[in-house]
């Protein structure tokens, strides 16, 4: 194939491409991503519902060459699980040459890869690429920062595993104050009661009807509002309702942690977002050495992690999480 870069909007090439692999692994929670080729280098990324945006990012000198023509922008969508496929398509044990080529807008994307422990043996792949879609423009360099910790990445993917799985909240606490940081998480598991074990007549909240519910007294001692329960009710009412259960756990970091390598904070802050949103950066968490969390003060959160590889060259990933909205 020649090489030569004027008839392509886009090449690049690289030793290995294990670990850009990797990293578009941490991000693959959507079938597509939007495929950027920046002068600084690569950019994928994806979104969640409007509410979590995830990038990767492979700046150029981690590539043996890297050419992007100034006069176009080159952007298109691209099938993330398709292209990380490609990526491993001798063995997730093989390291592979990479090249790929982007020739103009509705091209596909190709491949070269080239194992490093056989000769003469090389593939090349075609992916198709569709036109990108808009992208959430989540910053506000207008809103200011009101938190800033770095943290030891290993260690903060080892707390959130900690997590109670059958929450679906999580509340972050900072403050300048001890212990700085509490993560409670929490949420409510809810059935049918006509799909009690109980017996009708014998079930706990029996005695408390006919009386003006409020969630403490359903709930497994927790002080947790549900609005739709402040009614005066039947015990038949609410026998055909909910019985709801909630699962609360609470872990609390100070600065002086060992998982914390940098932590500012003028104020106290309470954040809540989706905890299904935060397990989608645990890909990323464990291949990543370092994470820096920023907090806005309208609860936009964003997380920087970074990839150090055995060259000591960097690439990283981003995730900017949008809050809960408060009752």
């Amino acid at each position: 194939m020649d090489d030569g870069t004027s008839q392509y909007y886009f090449t690049a090439s690289m030793d290995s491409g294990k670990t850009l692999c990797s990293l578009l692994k941490a991000i693959q929670f959507q079938e597509c991503a939007v495929f950027c080729a920046l002068p600084e280098g690569l950019k994928f990324t994806v979104e969640e519902g409007k509410c979590v945006q995830a990038s990767a990012y492979v700046p150029a000198d981690n590539f043996t060459e890297y050419h992007v023509r100034d006069d176009v922008d080159v952007m298109f969508k691209i099938s993330i699980v398709v292209l990380a496929e490609c990526l491993n398509i001798f063995g997730s044990g093989e390291e592979s040459s990479l090249k790929m080529y982007y020739r103009c807008e509705g091209s596909p994307l190709l491949l070269v890869l080239q194992p490093q422990s056989v000769y003469n043996v090389m593939t090349d792949c075609e992916i198709s690429t569709q036109n990108a879609d808009s992208i959430l423009e989540l910053r506000d360099e207008d809103t200011p920062e009101v938190a800033k910790l770095v943290l030891k990445a290993p260690a903060l993917l080892g707390l959130l595993s900690d997590l109670e799985r059958s929450c679906d909240v999580i509340e972050i606490n900072l403050s300048p104050e001890h212990p700085n940081v509490s993560i409670v998480t929490y949420g409510m598991q809810c059935k049918s009661l006509t799909q009690a074990k109980e017996p009708f007549h014998s079930h706990p909240l029996k005695k408390m009807l006919p009386i003006y519910i409020h969630a403490q007294h359903i709930c497994d001692a927790h002080s947790i509002t549900l609005p739709f329960l402040r009614t005066k009710m039947s015990l038949l009412s609410v026998f055909s309702l909910l019985y709801v259960k909630t699962d609360r756990s609470c872990i609390e970091v100070t600065k002086s942690s060992d998982m914390v390598q940098s932590f500012s904070c003028e104020e106290s802050i309470t954040l809540k977002y989706q905890l299904y949103h935060f397990r989608l950066i645990m890909k990323a968490l464990a291949i990543s050495t370092k994470v820096v969390l920023r907090c806005t003060s309208n609860g936009l959160l964003l997380l920087q992690l970074k990839l150090e590889k055995e060259d000591q060259r960097q690439m990283f990933s981003e995730f900017y999480i949008i809050p809960l909205l408060d009752d």
